[in-house]
């Protein structure tokens, strides 16, 4: 209500609406000071927090784009040289069964065999010295074909073999060859078959190699000699003892998968994978500086964006300092609270729902929810699936003679052996009880297995304090087209009861 002062007050009141008007004048610039202050401080330590963030997830971001290129063309090298693989072994076969005599391998004959693949010269030694070459290469008056590296390895390791790299009498370049030898009908050696494989055929088909324009892949052998780089001087060497970096290959040798950080005169890092036919190694190297331009781009625009809103904070703390009200403050303070902590109980009873209590990794109701729409995905893009049930063995006699805490300790390291052995995209999930599953997506039949085996071997190898060696069996399905979800797990559980009718700690397929 308004106030009316009596007449003999009307000469002071003026005086007294002054004082008045200037305790609120400063008071209110007080509060638009502190205000400013605060609201300034508050957003500098979210811009620094934000900044940080936001570089964990570019950095992140990039790891796992590298990881999902990397590992696509590890893949498909890996098919590629098994192709090559078997192509080498199915003809030394054919000439073993089917021509009799080593006068009937012709040039002809030898570049049919090699024809769909990316050999540049296949070729055929006899025990006796003779050869012949699919390309017609006359060789000079003192080769040996004994005394090559491709017929030792063959000849010593019995089997079809990828040699080391070394230069070839031929092309006068680094390259490695697949051989295999021939035998005899009594078992004696009748000759070795060989194909070449030109180190600068692997580079052509890496050189598009590159992640966001950056980086680029490299491969060494099983003995660290490098068969693909981007310095060419460096091909067909053993870089072990490299000073630069020798040690960062003994580690990739040793780690065979992950990331590592080298470099003295240039820092960098290498994310790399075996590639499983052949032992070697696929990586994709980038220099830090390449990475850290990102991040001072993202610095740049932090900066501008926090000087342009220090202008707009100042503005806007004036407008708002008159309208702000303590209660208001912290009703909005504990409205935040509460909606934060309703959203991590929310966020907290939806994990327990979905994850398994005791190991970590998804429960029966994940799994199948994963299953269903990994299902839906190969059927969309008509990729492979395949599932691995796996039941530990004889574990009710680990609880009867240990204890279930013993049980427990067993449940928990084989989850971590299945989560170390398969890849990112494979998902883990415990069915109850000792069995697990693992969805492998696009994954065919002998992926699948190759899967099983591993896992087999590494539970195989567990030695779990309290309760000793453990092994597992395992069954294997790959999905067939329109086949039903409970008709595709069907098949790799009958599986798993043939590995465990079979005796145990085996794959058998569904």
């Amino acid at each position: 209500m308004t106030f009316i002062p009596e007449k003999k007050d009307e000469l002071e009141a003026p005086r007294e609406n002054k004082k008045d008007l200037s305790h609120l004048f400063l008071m209110r610039s007080r509060l638009v000071i502190a205000f400013t202050f605060l609201f300034a401080a508050a957003f500098t330590v979210v811009s620094i927090v934000s900044y940080n963030v936001s570089k964990s997830f570019i950095l992140k971001d990039i790891e796992v784009e590298v990881q999902e290129v990397l590992n696509a063309h590890a893949s498909e090298v890996d098919q590629w040289l098994k192709n090559m693989i078997s192509v080498v072994s199915s003809s030394a076969r054919i000439i073993e069964t089917g021509i009799p005599h080593n006068r009937m391998i012709t040039p002809e004959l030898l570049s049919n065999f090699g024809s769909n693949v990316f050999f540049s010269d296949m070729y055929f030694s006899g025990a006796n010295g003779e050869f012949t070459s699919g390309r017609e290469w006359k060789s000079p008056a003192d080769y040996d074909p004994g005394k090559r590296p491709w017929y030792i390895a063959a000849v010593d390791k019995k089997r079809t073999v990828v040699t080391k790299p070394y230069i070839g009498v031929e092309s006068g370049s680094p390259e490695v060859s697949v051989a295999a030898p021939v035998y005899r009908k009594n078992g004696s050696l009748r000759g070795v078959l060989s194909a070449d494989l030109l180190l600068s055929t692997l580079a052509d088909k890496l050189d598009v190699v590159r992640v966001r324009g950056k980086g680029f892949a490299a491969m060494i052998d099983g003995s660290g000699r490098v068969l693909v780089h981007q310095n060419k001087s460096l091909l067909g060497k053993d870089i072990t003892e490299d000073s630069e970096i020798g040690d960062a290959v003994k580690q990739i040798l040793l780690l065979k998968r992950g990331r590592i950080d080298y470099g003295i005169k240039e820092k960098k890092y290498v994310i790399f994978t075996i590639i499983p036919s052949t032992g070697w190694y696929m990586g994709i190297v980038f220099r830090k500086e390449e990475i850290n331009s990102n991040l001072r781009y993202l610095a740049y625009r932090f900066n501008q964006i926090f000087a342009v809103s220090i202008v707009v904070v100042l503005a806007v703390s004036i407008y708002f300092a008159k309208r702000l009200t303590l209660f208001t403050e912290l009703l909005e303070n504990e409205i935040e609270v509460r909606t934060s902590e309703l959203r991590d109980k929310v966020a907290e009873v939806e994990y327990l729902s979905l994850t398994d209590p005791l190991t970590g990794i998804a429960n029966r109701r994940k799994i199948q929810s994963i299953l269903e729409d990994e299902v839906a995905r190969s059927e969309r893009n008509s990729t492979p699936l395949s599932v691995i049930s796996i039941d530990l063995d004889h574990f009710k006699r680990i609880n009867d003679t240990y204890g279930h805490e013993a049980g427990d300790n067993v449940l928990v390291a084989a989850t971590t052996s299945i989560n170390g052995v398969i890849r990112s995209v494979d998902h883990a999930g415990r069915m109850g009880g000792e069995e697990f599953i693992v969805v492998c997506p696009d994954t065919p039949e002998p992926g699948a297995y190759f899967l099983a085996e591993k896992l087999r071997t590494v539970i195989e190898s567990l030695s779990i304090p309290g309760a000793g060696s453990i092994t597992a069996s395992f069954g294997y399905a790959t999905r067939v087209p329109d086949e039903s979800i409970d008709r595709f797990l069907s098949r790799a559980d009958s599986a798993l009861y043939r590995a465990k009718e079979r005796g145990r700690n085996r794959v058998e397929p569904g």
